[in-house]
């Protein structure tokens, strides 16, 4: 039986730059693991089975608020994941010989630290994307609308992981994401400002 994605292997190369060469086979399952493996992590094993159960051959059985989540969220997160996982896969291949680097005729690959560099960049949206979803889900126009994501437990499988990633060792508690003002900053904690320390102090100069 062949895997359900919610999102095409035509799409995905419509919103990236994924040459339309590249073999569809590689996409497809590149699209499963960021589904199997990101994206069932974000909203638990129950709702994400739950959405999967819905997709048929001739199209879908959503709802108007899953319709929504899938078209809006969902599948702007899985197109930059699937692009993130699928970016080592474009570079090396797994032939009978072994793992193999692919060139093309009129091309050159690219270096390890280069490849490197490029996930960096698409991790950076991909990021972007599942905060954009978790937002939508825990505190945005989509909270309670779905019970399969509400109602969940150890016993179903995965939970939704519902916690904001930051990958800064430092924490500032009480704020928002546009960050902390200057004058709030110096009614909570000691602080220094090269501009105010200025002689005369420069209040204006940004």
């Amino acid at each position: 039986m062949a895997k359900k994605l919610l999102i095409s292997e035509v799409k995905l190369k419509a919103f990236t730059n994924i040459n339309k060469n590249v073999d569809m086979d590689v996409i497809r399952a590149e699209i499963g693991i960021a589904q199997d493996i990101h994206l069932q992590n974000l909203l638990g094993s129950q709702f994400y089975h739950h959405l999967l159960d819905q997709v048929t051959v001739t199209g879908n059985t959503f709802n108007a608020d899953e319709l929504i989540l899938v078209n809006d969220y969902i599948a702007d997160y899985l197109i930059q994941t699937a692009y993130f996982e699928m970016i080592p896969q474009l570079q090396y291949r797994t032939m009978n010989r072994g793992i193999v680097e692919g060139q093309m005729e009129s091309a050159t690959s690219v270096d390890i630290e280069t490849m490197k560099y490029l996930r960096g960049i698409q991790k950076q949206r991909s990021d972007f994307y599942q905060q954009r979803l978790q937002d939508y889900l825990i505190t945005g126009r989509g909270q309670n609308k779905f019970p399969q994501y509400l109602a969940t437990n150890t016993i179903d499988g995965m939970i939704p992981d519902r916690a904001a990633k930051y990958n800064s060792p430092i924490t500032l508690f009480n704020t928002t994401r546009t960050g902390l003002s200057r004058e709030r900053i110096k009614r909570t904690m000691p602080s220094y400002s090269e501009i105010e320390s200025s002689s005369p102090p420069c209040y204006d100069c940004f």
